[in-house]
């Protein structure tokens, strides 16, 4: 249990100091733009200057993925999406994903369109900060696995918006492997055979949530070494088992790069107005609205959202 913990605790102590990115363009799309003022997710502007209406619906591929596009040539939000963006990280390997996401879809554009590309370069950022916060969220002061889940689905739905529910509308069912994959692992009495078992269960998943249902086995192997070398109590192995799982659930393909000196600097500034602040008065949340306020004076854009998982992280 201990050497589980101390994992949680090295992720998020190595991700404060891999946290940057540059901020992405805001979009012009009719779907998914930012508001430059607010650390609030995507949100849908008004239909009074729509879009041209392409003729008919239309796909692009790009890699093995095929990326829909509706009649108005606007993007459709879907897993698929999400199974991209993944993909070009793994791809991308250690290169920080600052240098690489603002131009490895600019190949596609003609492809998806000028608004559905705008759109998907939107998203791409949006996801990429939404994994930054997921890195950066602590998991050793989880209840258990559904509070965990929770979390996770509270920062997904703030950084994607209204995208979040499209992009992980598969999602319920890797959530419902992690419940059996707890279940099963407190009530085994045959370790080969759990492993098999779980095994058929993550191929059984759709294509697109298989790749995070494997890491749980992946990072289970210490877990089944102990099921095979004692006999630990049921809730000893049920927490182990729900801090394995929720980890492998929320461990980011990205990479992050270093801050620029423009950055930190602008940071340091803010970080000591926040200081002075919490000397006046108890804030408790990242979602304190004078904490809001500071962050509006000191960055503009996707920056806020970035000063606010920091925020987030030292907190919890």
């Amino acid at each position: 249990m201990k050497r589980i913990l101390a994992i949680a605790a090295a992720t998020v102590m190595a991700a404060l100091g891999l946290f940057y990115w540059n901020t992405p363009t805001p979009s012009d799309s009719n779907e998914i733009v930012l508001d430059p003022d607010s650390d609030a997710a995507p949100v849908r502007p008004s239909n009074t200057s729509p879009a041209k209406p392409a003729a008919t619906p239309y796909q692009a591929q790009i890699g093995e993925t095929v990326i829909s596009v509706d009649a108005r040539g606007n993007l459709v939000p879907a897993p698929e999406i999400r199974e991209l963006f993944d993909q070009l990280a793994r791809e991308q390997g250690q290169i920080p994903a600052d240098l690489w996401k603002d131009s490895i879809l600019e190949a596609h554009r003609n492809q998806l369109g000028n608004q559905a590309f705008e759109q998907l370069e939107t998203l791409l950022n949006r996801y990429v900060e939404y994994n930054l916060a997921l890195q950066m969220l602590p998991m050793d002061g989880v209840a258990d696995l559904a509070s965990a889940l929770d979390r996770v689905q509270q920062i997904r739905n703030e950084y994607l918006g209204d995208a979040s529910n499209a992009m992980f509308s598969d999602w319920q069912q890797v959530e419902a492997f992690t419940e059996q994959f707890v279940s099963q692992v407190v009530n085994t009495r045959d370790v080969a055979q759990l492993q098999q078992t779980l095994q058929e269960q993550v191929y059984a998943l759709p294509p697109t949530v298989q790749p995070r249902a494997q890491k749980v086995l992946d990072q289970s192997r210490d877990l089944f070494q102990a099921l095979t070398s004692s006999q630990a109590d049921p809730a000893t192995l049920r927490s182990i088992a729900e801090q394995t799982a929720a980890l492998a659930l929320v461990q980011p393909d990205f990479t992050f790069g270093e801050p620029t000196a423009q950055f930190m600097e602008q940071y340091t500034q803010y970080n000591t107005a926040k200081q002075n602040l919490q000397q006046q008065s108890t804030i408790t949340s990242e979602d304190d609205p004078r904490l809001q306020q500071l962050r509006q004076e000191y960055f503009s854009g996707s920056e806020m959202l970035r000063v606010k998982t920091l925020d987030r992280a030292e907190m919890y």
